[in-house]
């Protein structure tokens, strides 16, 4: 699932048949399952009322008819996801006919007729808990079960052993075990199992699969003992053999789900290195999708990506003396649906032009891979902006940074990682440990600070040069910048700095944390970015000097408790030589300090800071842009160009210039209508010079980390 972060799609059916006449106008009626929260994976199931629940979402496909059902209970993910699968199967499957209708559980004026009709009524419903955990690692369509096989009664036979919570212990080395995940069924085979077993372990797996109609599609597994996969092992909620039974396990009869050992975060697993499919000096073409087509991107600027936008990469080579190919189509950040989805379609296409031949790869911006990365020879450069989405009656305009003045964050390990992500043009975009380029109308400063490795200052001359054109090119030392260099960035600021040398610093380690499983679990996140912090959770990061406990704007109170607690004694335990008094943040999702965000490449504080629910977001794009959500003329949803920081206004928040209250009634309490974000800006200007020592104009441009200090000290946050 990691390969795939939009989710994964089945669905009944195949290519039409080379014996058959398939009409394309004939629709069979299906319903797709949308469950998740990290990556929302999209199955097809059963068409009846049973295969809902308040959990999640459905859609329901009729054709020229589609119907999205929201769970009163379901994420913001799902329905996201579920807003642009639909649009997708309107615009793409059924050529824009079909007329969407969105419903959501309990509301009478989402009741439809046809929807419950096509269903076979309205009773049967399933509760979200009945529905599942939308946990990342455990989306099954079923409860997870492990069965026994064995012979030791003179004859093999499969017996259940437990049902939902599963611990290693269960595993019998002398047997077979088959662990049914509901979308998978692995068989476990022990090292002490008979011949008979082993043999006719994987034959017990697919007569199994028959015996509970399963779809053809589902995967049968072999796993060794000793040799299970991550994936396995995360369907056992206690792994290891726990060392006595607590007080509350004794109480309850059963063991109950621990914490993580703090002792297993220290170690560090190594990712596979990536294998390189030749040194990248093959022929290399780009193309740009614009209103929906490709366009070629000439030569001279190979390597310039906007982050707003979506692009074809075509890699020409020979293998063992043949002709071979790549398809690279690579996909910015910010960049619409239907930019996404044509570059996709596109590459299938130029596939099938080139015989069927070619490996095509999908690559997510601050994700590329090693070998994507070394055709540019360390001159990859990512711009913010980009064209606007392909679709005529969308109200998106082409968005590029036209002031004269651009900010590149140089970063990477080796030459073959290192590129320049554009962020924002301020001194506390700069950190110590890296370079910057920074472009002027006049002039581009290649700042290296004292902490960048040889291959940071190496790239960042390349892309000052690529930048400089007729402009002048200056190297800038950290701490001998002159004022004319500060000026372009609003002045100079505090920035994160770092005494140590690049031999010591150490790379930050990033964590996950959950209580999607209904218990608390830690995972490690590798070659980490900005869109791996996911605000329904918290999030560790170790950077040894400091540790970060990022708490998300909707994460539960659970997690946050934990995730610190857990901080706490990750420091006090450390095995690593760091200072038991090594400082311990917590910090709030649109409030992350520059020591924080100098970690994330491309940090994006509007992003950061944007609350809003995208499902609500994109489904209101719709309805403003086609004048209603059900119009079969309805535009594509995609994502925005350039996310906004929410307002007061955005959020039904009372308006800050049009009504004040004095210090003491903030400090107080939070009055009706007031941002609890922003509560120093319903102060009249008056008081708010008085408190603050400065205007509302000069508090816009402080950072806010600095704006979070000096609000707790007024008593305003």
């Amino acid at each position: 699932m990691s390969l795939f972060p939009k989710g994964v799609r089945y669905q009944d059916g195949g290519v039409a048949s080379a014996f058959n006449v398939v009409d394309p106008n004939a629709y069979k009626p299906r319903l797709l399952h949308l469950k998740g929260k990290r990556n929302v994976r999209v199955t097809q199931v059963e068409l009846k009322t049973s295969s809902l629940n308040e959990g999640d979402v459905f859609i329901l496909d009729l054709g020229l008819t589609l119907f999205q059902w929201n769970g009163s209970e379901a994420n913001k993910y799902e329905k996201f996801k579920g807003l642009e699968m639909i649009t997708v199967i309107k615009d793409k499957e059924r050529g824009g006919k079909a007329k969407t209708i969105f419903l959501e559980s309990g509301k009478a004026s989402s009741e439809d007729e046809l929807f419950w009709k096509t269903l076979g009524g309205k009773s049967g419903i399933k509760s979200a808990k009945e529905g599942g955990s939308d946990d990342d690692e455990k989306k099954a369509a079923g409860s997870v079960e492990l069965f026994r096989i064995s012979d030791s009664t003179g004859s093999l036979q499969i017996t259940s052993v437990a049902k939902g919570q599963l611990e290693k212990k269960m595993l019998d080395t002398n047997d077979v075990f088959l662990l049914d995940t509901g979308t998978e069924i692995c068989v476990w085979i022990g090292k002490g199992a008979t011949k008979e077993e082993r043999s006719k372990g994987m034959k017990y797996g697919q007569d199994y699969l028959t015996e509970q109609k399963r779809p053809d599609w589902t995967p049968l597994t072999r796993v060794a003992e000793n040799a299970e996969t991550p994936v396995f092992k995360s369907f056992f909620r206690v792994w290891e053999e726990p060392k006595s039974r607590t007080l509350e396990e004794k109480k309850a009869g059963k063991p109950v789900p621990r914490p993580p050992e703090v002792e297993s975060l220290y170690k560090q697993v190594k990712q596979a290195e990536e294998k390189m499919v030749d040194d990248g000096k093959g022929k290399v073409e780009v193309w740009k999708i614009e209103d929906l087509d490709k366009k070629p991107v000439d030569p001279k600027i190979y390597g310039h990506f906007y982050a707003g936008d979506s692009y074809i990469v075509l890699y020409s080579y020979q293998n063992n003396g043949k002709d071979a190919w790549i398809i690279y189509f690579w996909q910015g950040r910010d960049s619409s649906t239907d930019e996404k989805a044509t570059s996709a379609l596109l590459a299938v296409q130029m596939d099938k032009e080139l015989g069927g031949a070619p490996v095509q790869v999908r690559v997510v911006q601050n994700k590329e891979p090693n070998h994507f990365l070394t055709l540019f020879k360390g001159k990859m450069i990512v711009h913010e902006g980009g064209r606007a989405s392909g679709f005529k009656n969308r109200n998106d305009k082409d968005s590029y940074d036209t002031d004269g003045v651009s900010l590149f964050h140089i970063k990477g390990t080796n030459e073959l990682n290192t590129r320049g992500i554009q962020v924002p043009e301020k001194a506390e975009s700069l950190n110590s440990g890296d370079c910057f380029a920074l472009q002027t109308p006049n002039t581009v400063y290649v700042w290296q600070g004292r902490g960048a490795n040889a291959t940071e200052k190496k790239t960042a001359e390349n892309v000052g040069k690529i930048l400089q054109d007729k402009r002048k090119l200056v190297k800038v030392d950290e701490g001998k910048e002159d004022a004319e260099f500060w000026k372009f960035l609003g002045g100079k600021a505090a920035y994160p700095e770092f005494k140590e040398s690049a031999e010591e610093l150490k790379p930050p380690r990033l964590f996950h944390c959950s209580s999607n499983a209904g218990y608390f679990h830690v995972e490690e996140i590798f070659n980490f970015v900005q869109d791996d912090l996911i605000n329904d959770d918290v999030m560790i990061l170790d950077t040894f000097s400091e540790v970060f406990v990022w708490i998300g704007h909707d994460a539960m109170q659970r997690e946050k408790d934990s995730a610190l607690k857990l901080a706490l004694e990750y420091v006090e335990k450390a095995p690593d030589g760091r200072s038991k008094d090594t400082p311990v943040f917590k910090i709030e999702q649109g409030f992350e300090p520059p020591t924080f965000t100098c970690h994330f490449p491309g940090f994006d504080p509007k992003k950061a800071a944007d609350f809003s629910d995208p499902y609500a977001k994109k489904l209101s794009e719709m309805k403003g842009g086609s004048g209603g959500a059900s119009s079969a003329t309805s535009p594509k949803a995609s994502d925005s160009k350039s996310p906004a920081r929410v307002t007061a206004g955005d959020i039904g928040f009372a308006d800050p210039s049009k009504k004040a209250y004095t210090l003491a009634e903030l400090k107080a309490g939070n009055p009706a209508g007031v941002d609890p974000q922003k509560k120093e800006l319903y102060l009249s200007d008056t008081e708010f010079n008085a408190t603050f020592k400065m205007s509302k104009a000069e508090w816009e441009k402080t950072p806010v980390w600095k704006q979070k200090e000096t609000k707790k000290k007024a008593g305003l946050f």
